[in-house]
């Protein structure tokens, strides 16, 4: 429980750093602030943060098949947080993914790419409060296994 709830902070402090941090420096959508971006991540690619989404996923059914036999409210848990990944999973693939797609283009309309980013700013915001909901579902279950006897 101790991994799984590392990777969601691992995840939810990534997310924080790419809002506040990384992803502001196009948030207008302007070209010229796209093409900034895209000079910036010459090395490697904002879609690299899968990697910790991968982990999440694997730390949740880990735990999930761990903590099986303890007691409901730990499973309970557990399985909101195994739900809550794939939600943010699916979420991203079929929002972000499309609109990380469309900014990679050479071809960009400038209206078609400020909606675009606002519509990212925007719902980005409810994709961190999914990740801290999986965070502290991680925490609630960890803090249950020490107080509850197993």
């Amino acid at each position: 429980l101790w991994l799984n709830l590392s990777v969601w902070f691992l995840l939810f402090g990534g997310m924080l750093f790419d809002m506040l941090v990384v992803a502001v420096n196009w948030k207008s959508g302007s070209i010229a602030e796209i093409q900034h971006w895209h000079d910036f991540f010459r090395i490697t690619n904002p879609g690299d943060f899968f990697a910790i989404k991968y982990g999440v996923l694997l730390f949740a059914i880990v735990s999930l098949i761990a903590y099986w036999k303890t007691s409901k409210a730990i499973r309970s848990l557990l399985i909101v947080g195994l739900v809550v990944i794939f939600a943010d999973m699916a979420f991203t693939i079929l929002h972000f993914v499309p609109i990380n797609i469309y900014m990679d283009g050479s071809n960009l309309d400038p209206i078609l790419t400020q909606q675009k980013a606002n519509s990212w700013f925007t719902l980005n915001y409810l994709r961190i409060l999914l990740d801290f909901a999986g965070l502290y579902v991680a925490a609630r279950a960890l803090h249950k296994s020490y107080v509850e006897k197993l």
